[in-house]
């Protein structure tokens, strides 16, 4: 073929087939197919600045017009079918103006909102079934012994915190109306706090207590952490609604430096606090809400600890601080998911034993603006690649997965999952409070769930697991928090935690 020739005249003709196309879509395409390009990319470009933008698919037409869209509007400064973020307390609405929230001016035009408005109800459906189906897949549970059982910390149903310490084989119990006790002692070790106690971790011998605050959404920064019977720790006081700390020395420096996940509402963070002299100062490793949960671990193999965190709110996902310099670390996100995901727990493992850590995340948080069953909520397993780039290789849908533990439970050399719901179908499946999902073949990622009758009778918050029993195998524990108004009916269930003998090796 003569090259010269061919270039000749496959450039002028490529370029004639280029402006004919452009024409051809100016011309005939249609005006209507036209915008919606150009709406699709604004609805990226709005939506995305705050979070990865959901499919408008993923959510019914009726939960975006009478609870998405009016928020959403009003974070584009906007007041949509009557909403008005400013309805609380005058202490509340103070905070919430300084989180600069909801802007006092549109960031667009009205023009641009209604058609952002019109293309999410244009594409969203009438109803998203609840598929595949579930009721009747599970068997019944029988290598764990069920038990539900009252703690006689006062009014049942009020556990916000369970906490194994794996050192020293000791669990801590916290509820709602700011107790703490020690599992099999059964007795208040430390005093009453001020509010629910939603964290416990045993350092050095000292208890660790973190005090949540305020319980619901809130910007009011009123949480605390204690040593136990010392008083708050200095320096440690006006969390934005804790929910889980960590206390481990990062820097190998002999002293321990403290994680704290401030859940916040429209505001949060990840701090890290840092003992200086006789206070911790604290350091804000990244300002986002929705701070669940923290790991630690070496995450790039150089010998120094790193820190994995899941935020649940705005940009959900899962992120890597990994230690260069001293408590100087590099954020990147490894996993991200759009709202309606629910993100809102994680554990690490080798699931292929491969020297790599893997990932198996629990999303189904189902308490904001969409509330409805969505057969996208369950437990994802992502895999390694050895470069800490995580593909999702495995499945398993559960409604309103919120917890997911990984270990041997069955002792047999695979990794087995442990997943609780606070948001199962209380109507259809509400056994799926709990389901154990013993591996089969972990190179098909083939796993047979089970399910026991006695979790239909919770409402599952809290979960965690040890050898509580000292023999030998891991066991599990679920705390009981059925003390909100929509969950009325199911007031009759007078216990505190299910607990969860494992039988795999008998006494």
């Amino acid at each position: 073929m003569d090259i010269k020739k061919y270039t000749k005249w496959f450039f002028p003709l490529t370029l004639a087939v280029s402006i004919f196309g452009i024409f051809y879509v100016i011309l005939f395409f249609p005006k209507r197919d036209r915008q919606m390009v150009r709406v699709e990319d604004e609805y990226q470009m709005y939506c995305g600045s705050c979070h990865i933008a959901p499919e408008p698919s993923n959510v019914p037409k009726g939960i975006w017009e009478e609870n998405v869209l009016p928020e959403m509007a009003a974070r584009m400064g906007y007041r949509y079918n009557d909403f008005n973020p400013y309805k609380y307390s005058i202490e509340e609405n103070h905070y919430v103006r300084l989180s600069n929230a909801y802007p006092d001016r549109p960031i667009l035009d009205s023009v641009t909102w209604e058609r952002l408005r019109d293309y999410i109800l244009s594409q969203a459906p009438d109803s998203v079934p609840n598929v595949p189906i579930r009721k009747g897949r599970a068997s019944k549970l029988v290598q764990f012994d069920a038990t539900p059982r009252k703690l006689g910390m006062g009014p049942s149903g009020g556990i916000v915190n369970i906490g194994f310490d794996t050192v020293n084989g000791r669990v801590f119990i916290g509820d709602v109306f700011g107790q703490v006790l020690e599992w099999e002692k059964l007795s208040p070790i430390a005093e009453i706090f001020e509010s629910p106690v939603v964290s416990t971790v045993l350092g050095q011998d000292t208890l660790y207590i973190t005090e949540l605050g305020k319980m619901g959404p809130s910007e009011i920064p009123k949480g605390k952490m204690h040593r136990a019977n010392s008083g708050v720790i200095p320096g440690m006081e006006k969390l934005h609604r804790p929910v889980y700390s960590q206390v481990v020395d990062l820097n190998g420096d002999g002293q321990n430096e403290i994680l704290v996940c401030e859940f916040g509402h429209h505001t949060g963070e990840l701090s890290l606090f840092v003992k200086k002299d006789s206070t911790f100062t604290k350091n804000t490793l990244m300002p986002l809400p929705g701070a669940i949960k923290v790991d630690v671990l070496d995450i790039d193999g150089d010998g120094k600890k790193d820190i994995m965190a899941l935020f649940s709110q705005g940009r959900e996902g899962l992120y890597a601080f990994v230690q260069k310099d001293d408590l100087q670390f590099d954020v990147e996100r490894l996993i991200g998911l759009s709202p309606e995901f629910g993100l809102s727990w994680f554990s690490l493992l080798d699931y292929n034993k491969d020297g790599h850590f893997d990932i198996v995340t629990a999303n189904g948080d189902n308490a904001d603006y969409s509330n409805f069953l969505k057969p996208y909520h369950g437990i994802r397993l992502y895999l390694n690649n050895g470069e800490n780039q995580f593909t999702e290789k495995w499945f398993f849908p559960i409604n309103g997965a919120t917890r997911v533990l990984a270990d041997d439970f069955d002792l047999d050399g695979d990794i087995d999952f442990a997943a609780m719901s606070f948001f199962p179908d209380f109507e259809n499946n509400p056994e799926e409070g709990f389901v154990y999902l013993e591996n089969q073949d972990p190179f098909s990622y083939s796993f047979t769930p089970y399910v026991t009758e006695k979790a239909k009778t919770g409402n599952w918050l809290v979960m965690d697991k040890g050898d509580f029993d000292k023999d030998g195998d891991v066991d599990l524990m679920l705390g009981n928090f059925n003390m909100l108004k929509s969950l009325s009916f199911r007031e009759e269930n007078d216990f505190d935690i299910l607990y969860l003998e494992n039988r795999t090796i008998q006494k």
